[in-house]
């Protein structure tokens, strides 16, 4: 393999290892992650960025903390205004350090959110499923050893996939009853333009990885050939595709889909957006970008994102590349 691979991914290491003592100079000594001046709803992908990075010590006292002052009676966090997508975090990454204690509520929490069609909302009580939360609660399940979920909400993603209007697009919302939800039911419904940069890319990205993962497990090429159409709607999309804010999580589910079919236009896809991470880190080890608002939380949620989708992206495709 060439070296400039194995320089991208060196760099990239170097990088993540920057964004997440980053993030943890910022842990406060009781484990908390909440300060004056900062969000009271930003903390849930610590504990995922800091464990995949062995900082185990760190995770643990988070959740420790948010065990004693965040967890409510429902699994819900504290101020988290239901958030479904943020929820999904916090649990995946509890679930990996074995902290069932907060893991098991969350979880319960967000399967309460579920809505007949297997969908799930961004917001519990939002009567507009959306791919964002459908699909990562959908890896969440499988996390969480609930293959049967899982495959509630690929079914869900697949019905949005199959019932796409256009090819230059990609809608991400859906109605209660099943259809897709336009411009028809509202001039704000959401979509991936093919034609734009800077877009809702995460929308299809996880909806992708939740296919390659549970074409892993189950060996259906129903879910194999999903992921190779959201790929190739991803390379439809304009130079940002996997370049931009929004991009890593279609470059994780792009390593997943190089490792199950060698297909290399999917590596250099994930290497893109590795490189992105290298070439646009700040020298305090964060990321901020121009159509953000210039404020610590952008800086601080993206190191703990990218730091994930990067690790996981060198993880899963270590045995094809290095």
């Amino acid at each position: 393999m060439s070296n400039s691979i194995n320089e991208q991914v060196a760099a990239c290491r170097e990088a993540i290892r920057k964004a997440v003592d980053f993030q943890i100079s910022y842990q406060r000594p009781d484990g908390g992650y909440i300060w004056d001046g900062y969000a009271v709803d930003a903390y849930h992908k610590q504990a995922y960025s800091w464990s995949l990075t062995g900082h185990f010590a760190e995770g643990h006292k988070l959740l420790d903390w948010i065990k004693a002052n965040k967890l409510q009676p429902d699994g819900q966090l504290e101020a988290y205004n239901g958030d479904v997508y943020k929820h999904a975090w916090l649990f995946q990454g509890a679930q990996r350090l074995g902290r069932f204690d907060v893991a098991v509520p969350v979880w319960n929490f967000l399967k309460s959110c579920q809505y007949a069609n297997g969908g799930f909302p961004h917001f519990k009580g939002n009567k507009v499923i959306r791919a964002i939360g459908t699909a990562w609660t959908g890896v969440s399940a499988l996390y969480a050893g609930d293959l049967a979920l899982a495959k509630q909400c690929a079914a869900c993603c697949l019905s949005m996939q199959n019932q796409q209007p256009r090819d230059d697009r990609y809608y991400f919302q859906m109605k209660l009853d099943g259809t897709l939800y336009t411009e028809a039911d509202s001039p704000d419904a959401g979509f991936i333009d093919t034609a734009k940069t800077k877009q809702c890319y995460w929308e299809v990205g996880f909806s992708m990885l939740l296919m390659c993962k549970l074409y892993q497990i189950t060996q259906d090429p129903t879910w194999l050939e999903s992921a190779r159409r959201f790929f190739e709607f991803k390379l439809r999309c304009q130079d940002d595709a996997f370049a931009y804010w929004g991009s890593g999580k279609s470059a994780l589910a792009a390593a997943h889909y190089f490792a199950i079919t060698g297909d290399e236009r999917a590596r250099d896809a994930s290497l893109r957006f590795m490189r992105f991470v290298v070439e646009t880190q700040k020298p305090n080890g964060g990321f901020q970008y121009e159509d953000e608002p210039d404020e610590l939380l952008i800086y601080v949620d993206h190191a703990a994102c990218f730091s994930v989708w990067g690790t996981e992206s060198i993880s899963i495709m270590t045995g094809r590349i290095l």
